[in-house]
């Protein structure tokens, strides 16, 4: 038994690390914001930074790239000397190959080490790597690679090159934390002796050998100065010609501090600390800040986008496979202290070039926010006219706010969305170029546009969720940069005395902007009237005769399931499927298409038909159920990776058993006998039916509603309709001649169909015994056809979640099934159905992993109370 006061222990300081998680990066966030509005105040100079970078030859920035990209892709020599070590047996190139990708992405995207270790477990797993092994490899990876850092700060701390600001208190705070980062480096050594300490290495494996911690240290400082290289490199060619001791020593101090910030990449806090240790060494704040953007640029953005071509198939491994990983590693000490986000993993592709699409539209914005540099508006004047320069400038705002929200159809993988991006990257690309040669600009447009060119496969949907919370987000995004853009705009404007929106020539930057607020707000116009028709989702139209009779055929062939006859309501959308071999009935509500029942067809063409609903669904950017799936279709739909939850249990009556005589039908004979007695007869009539006994039908019909105080229902149930009727057989009770119950037969399909009813209804002066003697004699007329079973329908929540190993989702179910009988009689029901002796057999809802149940049923319900509108209100 769980002491709560010792889980309460427990929880308190989980509570304290959640907060820290947000807390740490903030305080480094504003300490660091403080220092440089401090020490370096409104030193910057936006259009100095604009030229210097402008100004960056092209064959040293290539230069710079590659020697970032060798950089990167150097620490794979950390994991192939483990590698190694482990014997696991893998190439050279599949150890660099995973580290590039894994490094690129941590580098910028890191989770408190999650996504290095994430992304190195999926590759490792996908070439057979048992999980001791892998987990070893990534410990020792994650320990080792500080090492180079330590004894960087070790070395600047012994020489004293470390720049440090003038205050007391930083540089107390600051010496503290690099004298930390100096002990990792004995602190590793002694670790690594310590079987206790290392205890999540592979039994069957020693420590690591002295040799093997020399040679990752010796790989690890090399790591390190190649990345300071590339800052080195990129100050260089801005015009800070930083002396190579200084540089190290603040690119040491900044590392450690921005790994210690948790902020991904030290975003903000590395870059912020370097700058204020180069100015205080005399450095020109613009060209550092120019320096640091040509580092953030080669050493971060640039692999990351290598990283992700590289690993592109990496990235599109499917959900079960990863649900599967997440479930091995839970158990796993390393792993489990890292948290790893393996689901995030499944679409992360998509998703970064989504944010890539979105930043490319705020850097038109924002490069349309800026004066261009004068420099470079002399050399467009002696080449372009003048109307060319600014329709390029107006067109690159309106591009710019339809990227930021395309982003949002780039993130939902919608077809037309990739096409117009594309299309719009490469204008925006030659638009940048001439309206002011934004080279820089234009490569990034560029590589954006590749980028999104290698991931075309998996743009397949047509049509997109707009009202999801993830749809709001993507919005407030796109307002916020269009107000900011508004917002500089009006400030530039309302500023010049002398604004003439009219006004065209080469320098007048606040006429420009002025116009461009007109394209900023048509480009929102644009966008949303575009949104409205090109995302919406086909009409879904209903089955005509034609549509109904091919679906019999195939009923009448291969078996129809217990609810193929509940087609013929035309309530229900088809899905035709392995070329027109299967037939899939749905129903629609809100963003969920809901199959009743599993694909009827050849066993052969079944899982096919089950793979291409979920993509017909997918297309559509709608969730794919399968509602009262039955136990032996189970292996079907779990292999087509869906969850299952148990609706209940279904009653089937073997019809060969079944006869009037013997004490387990001691009920039905009773009813039948005393049918007699009460003037009872039964009839069953063959359709179609003439309109006077569909009138006679529906007024026992209506009488039956009306006492129960109901409406018709749909979907899973039967509903008075004369159409509908007409589909099947009819069994009638009369008294007297008049018609009292009556019950539409529903045949079986195929040859192993099971026969059941459908509506039952009757009026309120009749025979107590009435329905049971209706059900004996079906029974007995189905059994006299050939049929080998009879259904007597679902006993809801019967048999679920009744133990204590049941999924959360089902015990909290069983309570219904317990506590719930005021509300629906489901243990009546079970009862009642139970007296027949029947095969139960279990009821299962299939949906994707990671949906939520309760609202899953819940939309269900409103499908079968026929809309939202009756669900709620009981109209």
């Amino acid at each position: 038994m769980t002491d709560p006061g010792n889980t309460a222990h427990h929880s308190a300081p989980q509570g304290i690390l959640a907060r820290l998680r947000w807390l740490v990066p903030l305080a480094f966030l504003v300490v660091t914001g403080w220092l440089l509005w401090r020490e370096v105040g409104t030193q910057f100079d936006l259009p100095e930074i604009q030229r210097t970078l402008l100004d960056v030859p092209t064959l040293p920035a290539l230069a710079i790239a590659l020697l970032a990209l060798f950089a990167v892709a150097f620490t794979g020599l950390v994991d192939g000397l483990i590698g190694h070590w482990l014997g696991l047996g893998l190439h050279w190139r599949d150890y660099l190959r995973l580290s590039f990708v894994a490094n690129a992405l941590a580098n910028t995207l890191n989770l408190s080490g999650a996504m290095g270790a994430g992304i190195r477990l999926m590759g490792l797993t996908s070439h057979k790597v048992h999980l001791p092994r892998a987990a070893a490899l990534i410990g020792m990876q994650a320990l080792s690679l500080p090492l180079g850092l330590s004894l960087l700060v070790v070395f600047t701390l012994a020489t004293r090159s470390l720049p440090l600001t003038a205050g007391t208190t930083e540089r107390t705070i600051a010496y503290l934390v690099l004298a930390a980062a100096a002990l990792y480096l004995p602190l590793y050594f002694f670790l690594t002796t310590r079987r206790s300490l290392m205890r999540w290495l592979p039994h069957d494996l020693g420590l690591p050998p002295l040799r093997l911690r020399l040679e990752l240290l010796a790989v690890s400082l090399l790591d390190w100065v190649l990345a300071a290289a590339v800052l080195w490199a990129c100050l260089w060619i801005s015009g800070a010609h930083v002396k190579g001791g200084l540089l190290l020593g603040a690119f040491a101090g900044a590392s450690v501090l921005g790994l210690a910030s948790q902020v991904p990449g030290g975003l903000g806090v590395f870059d912020g600390l370097i700058l204020i240790a180069l100015k205080e060494a005399g450095y020109d704040p613009p060209v550092i800040v120019s320096g640091l953007l040509l580092f953030r640029l080669a050493y971060y953005l640039l692999p990351l986008l290598a990283g992700l071509y590289v690993g592109s198939e990496m990235f599109t491994q499917n959900s079960q496979a990863l649900a599967r990983l997440r479930t091995r590693l839970s158990s796993h000490p390393l792993f489990g202290l890292l948290g790893l986000p393996a689901v995030l993993l499944a679409d992360f592709g998509t998703r970064i070039v989504a944010i890539l699409t979105f930043l490319a539209g705020a850097l038109l914005l924002a490069s349309a926010a800026m004066p261009s540099v004068i420099e470079h508006v002399n050399v467009v004047r002696e080449h372009l006219p003048i109307l060319f320069v600014e329709g390029a400038s107006w067109f690159s705002i309106l591009t710019g706010v339809l990227l930021l929200g395309l982003a949002r159809g780039i993130d939902g993988r919608l077809r037309v969305a990739y096409r117009l991006t594309m299309w719009l990257l490469l204008i925006s690309a030659g638009l940048a170029v001439t309206k002011g040669l934004h080279f820089g600009e234009a490569l990034f447009l560029l590589a954006v546009a590749l980028l999104l060119r290698t991931r075309k496969r998996a743009f397949t949907r047509r049509a997109m969720t707009l009202g999801a919370m993830t749809s709001a987000g993507w919005y407030a995004g796109l307002a916020a940069c269009v107000l900011v853009f508004f917002a500089i705009g009006a400030a530039q404007v309302l500023g010049d005395d002398s604004f003439d929106l009219f006004y065209i020539g080469f320098g007048e930057h606040t006429s420009r902007i002025g116009r461009g607020l007109v394209a900023a707000g048509f480009g929102l116009v644009v966008y949303f009237i575009w949104q409205f028709f090109a995302v919406r989702r086909p009409e879904l139209s209903l089955p005509n005769r034609g549509d109904l009779e091919q679906a019999r055929a195939i009923y009448r062939a291969h078996g129809g399931g217990e609810f193929a006859h509940l087609t013929f309501m035309r309530d229900k959308h088809l899905f035709w499927a392995a070329d027109h071999k299967a037939v899939v009935a749905y129903g629609s509500v809100r963003n969920r298409l809901v199959a009743l029942g599993s694909p009827c067809g050849p066993e052969s063409a079944i899982d096919q038909a089950i793979l291409e609903f979920r993509r017909h669904a997918d297309a559509q950017d709608r969730v794919p159920i399968f509602y009262e799936v039955l136990e032996p279709d189970l292996s079907h739909f779990h292999d087509a990776g869906f969850d299952l939850f148990k609706l209940g249990e279904l009653a089937i009556v073997k019809l060969d058993e079944f006869s009037l005589a013997g004490k387990r039908w001691e009920d039905l004979r009773q009813a039948v006998n005393r049918s007699t007695k009460e003037q009872l007869t039964f009839d069953m009539v063959a359709p179609p039916h003439d309109s006077g006994l569909i009138a006679e039908v529906r007024e026992v019909s209506d009488a039956w509603l009306a006492e129960k105080g109901s409406v018709e229902k749909g979907f899973s149930l039967g509903r008075f309709d004369g159409d509908y009727l007409d589909w099947s057989a009819l069994a009638l009770v009369r008294r007297a001649g008049k018609l009292i119950a009556f019950a539409n037969f529903v045949p079986g399909y195929g040859s192993n169909g099971t026969a059941s009813v459908d509506l039952m209804r009757h009026v309120s002066d009749a025979p107590r015994s009435t329905m049971d003697f209706l059900f004996a004699k079906v029974m007995l007329w189905a059994q006299a056809q050939g049929y080998p079973s009879f259904s007597l329908g679902m006993a809801p929540l019967s048999r679920v979640g009744d133990n204590p190993y049941a999924r959360i989702n089902e015990r909290l179910a069983s309570l219904a099934f317990r506590y719930g009988n005021n509300l629906y009689n489901y243990q009546g029901v079970r009862r009642y159905k139970d007296k027949f002796k029947p095969e139960w057999i279990g009821s299962y809802l299939a949906y994707p992993r990671g949906a939520w149940v309760p609202g899953l049923l819940i939309d269900i319900a409103a499908l079968v109370a026929g809309g939202y509108g009756r669900f709620l209100f009981k109209r």
